[in-house]
């Protein structure tokens, strides 16, 4: 069998050897490049409900009303979308599969802080610009590990960053896919001031441009 026979595109072994092997994430599988998502500004009459609902914001109740919170959040949601593109680029199901993302922040987007516990260990890879973690500052070809459950945030350089998000899945199941660890609600306005900020920045600048699409 020649590669132009093979319905599948792939040489005869290749091809074979794709149904013959499998781990306890899956079988062989390959991804085409999707076109890179952009963010816009949310219209203000659009009903941010259910991204609201998405977070578990529990640690925050403690010393705040739920009602406060839930505002608050919605503010700051609105305030990063521009800044903010995500792209699936992979994925696969169950408790151990992995997960590959494209993300782009927009320049001194400020990422809240958070976890993921549903979703297994992070390793981040930049592709271009910088992130400003602490008082470390990483750039392209610099990356970070990040265990499961681990509160982390950064800062996008002055020119933003493009990066690569891949996840190993072994995350607790049931877990929150979003926990906020945000520690005020002053800390949250802090953020939502800085990013209205960069929103004409951030609208002129274009993921694909970035990206060199």
């Amino acid at each position: 069998m020649t590669v132009t026979d093979s319905p599948t595109g792939l040489d005869a072994t290749t091809e074979a050897d794709s149904g013959r092997f499998r781990s306890a994430r899956g079988r062989f599988k390959i991804f085409k490049a999707p076109k890179i998502k952009r963010r816009r500004q949310i219209p203000d009459d659009y009903d941010t409900t259910p991204i609201v609902d998405s977070f578990d914001y529990s640690p925050l109740l403690e010393e705040n009303d739920e009602a406060d919170v839930r505002e608050k959040l919605d503010g700051m949601i609105r305030a990063i979308n521009p800044g903010i593109s995500e792209t699936l680029l992979f994925s696969q199901k169950g408790p151990q599969g992995m997960s590959l993302a494209h993300v782009w922040f927009g320049a001194n987007m400020p990422l809240f802080r958070h976890s993921h516990p549903r979703f297994g260990d992070c390793l981040y890879y930049i592709i271009t610009g910088e992130v400003r973690l602490g008082a470390q500052v990483l750039g392209a070809g610099d990356g970070v590990f990040i265990p499961n459950e681990m509160p982390y945030k950064y800062i996008a350089g002055p020119e933003g960053v493009e990066l690569l998000e891949f996840r190993a899945g072994g995350g607790i199941n049931c877990a929150p896919g979003m926990l906020l660890n945000e520690p005020s609600l002053d800390s949250m306005q802090q953020i939502i001031d800085v990013a209205n900020t960069q929103h004409e920045t951030w609208l002129a600048t274009s993921p694909e441009e970035i990206a060199g699409r």
